[in-house]
């Protein structure tokens, strides 16, 4: 575990990948003012994603890392789950910690719902591409 936080810390940390936004999600509400966007690095080896949580003027970062292709697969097969991250997760007498769980699939109407379970809140999400 410590050595893919590692590995994900360092290619977060390249100024040479730029990121491409596939997803941007609202908890739906009256003021909406919870925006979450799913986006994948420009990266030859592997697929390194970054979700962006937005809430209340706080912003807390989450990534995960895939075999590359996976998360185009997934979005194919009209889904996307993924462990989110944090620079904080860690595993402790086998617990993972600081660490959230996103999974989102496809509607009927061409939008993507699900939640993200992260921060000890669940954030219903509805997304579009």
């Amino acid at each position: 575990m410590k050595k893919l936080i590692m590995a994900a810390l360092v290619l977060m940390g390249s100024s040479a990948m730029a990121d491409t936004t596939i997803m941007k999600c609202v908890v739906p509400s009256e003021s909406n003012a919870v925006t979450l966007t799913v986006e994948l690095a420009d990266d030859q080896s592997v697929d390194f994603v970054v979700v962006n949580l937005v809430e209340r003027a706080k912003t807390a970062v989450f990534f995960s890392q895939m075999d590359k292709g996976t998360v185009a697969q997934q979005i194919q097969n009209g889904f996307l789950n993924l462990l989110a991250l944090t620079d904080k997760s860690s595993q402790v007498d086998g617990v993972i910690t600081n660490t959230g769980f996103l999974g989102l699939s496809l509607e009927n109407d061409g939008v993507f719902g699900g939640f993200l379970a992260a921060n000890g809140n669940i954030y219903p999400l509805s997304c579009t591409k």
